[in-house]
């Protein structure tokens, strides 16, 4: 490794290296990558259609089940295809998307989702305590289908993580020696796929929120931080949803489309912060350097 990259996350970040980096294996990968969700979700619509001609009327449990599906299952279903995609068309293995040791290292994953789980649960219980609402947890009407959300929501939040912080920051490190370029194309791209879903601050919000895990996953070499981060953040969010924490469900599967402002870009830099030095600390406590290849 030349000068120019030996610094702090590029021992990740060369991880691409292992294996084959032309433009057919990328096509391959992309294509995959697109093919996967596409054909799931035409499974999907076929199985609607068919279970409202049977059942005519459609059953109630039809267009909730489905709406969870499409908008977590699908993801997952592009994870599926990115770790094929790794191992046939750029022959290197999968666990190179996380670590240069190749392999999960379960106690920064625990440590990922445990600390962004108490830093939001810690949110909630201020804004509680400052508005003086009421806590109102409850046991979701639709208990079946928030399992299966529940049950969907960490692999559709690791395959992002794998697909962005992993995958492309590798790729772009093919073309750029750059780390900030590749953390701000990525997170602009992570940002553009969540266009306007939360209004006009949906692509700053999801910007900050990528340079965040982008920050953590390169200082830290490894991927398990921000994948736990990541499910810790989308899990809350659609218990607090279900449960009633925050207020009920559209379609009884999150929190809907509310518009982000300022002030929640704010909360979400201070959220970066927290998480960035809790994780750091607790990995140099509870974690052993990573193994070398």
């Amino acid at each position: 490794m030349n000068a120019e990259r030996s610094g702090c996350g590029w021992q990740f970040i060369d991880l691409a290296g292992l294996g084959r980096n032309t433009g057919r294996s990328y096509g391959a990968a992309l294509l995959r990558i697109i093919l996967y969700p596409l054909a799931m979700a035409i499974l999907l619509g076929l199985a609607a259609g068919v279970t409202t001609f049977v059942s005519h009327p459609a059953p109630g449990w039809l267009d909730p089940i489905v709406g969870i599906l499409l908008q977590y299952g699908l993801i997952a279903a592009a994870g599926l295809a990115l770790l094929r995609s790794v191992a046939r068309s750029h022959r290197r293995p999968w666990r190179s998307l996380i670590a240069a040791d190749l392999r999960v290292d379960w106690r920064r994953l625990a440590i990922g989702g445990g600390v962004e789980f108490a830093i939001l649960g810690g949110q909630l219980a201020l804004i509680h305590a400052l508005t003086g609402w009421p806590w109102r947890l409850s046991i979701p009407a639709g208990l079946p289908l928030f399992i299966l959300g529940a049950l969907l929501i960490p692999l559709q939040s690791a395959s992002e993580e794998l697909l962005f912080r992993g995958y492309l920051t590798q790729a772009l490190g093919r073309v750029s020696r750059s780390r900030l370029l590749i953390a701000v194309t990525v997170g602009v791209v992570f940002g553009a796929l969540h266009l306007n879903a939360h209004g006009p601050l949906t692509l700053p919000y999801y910007l900050v929120l990528s340079l965040i895990f982008s920050l953590v996953s390169l200082r830290d070499e490894r991927l398990e931080l921000a994948i736990g981060g990541h499910g810790a953040i989308n899990l809350f969010a659609f218990v607090a949803a279900n449960a009633g924490l925050v207020g009920a469900a559209i379609g009884g599967v999150e929190g809907g489309g509310i518009p982000f402002n300022w002030a929640a870009i704010v909360v979400l830099m201070l959220n970066g912060a927290l998480f960035y030095g809790i994780t750091r600390f607790l990995v140099r406590v509870f974690c052993r350097p990573p193994s070398p290849l």
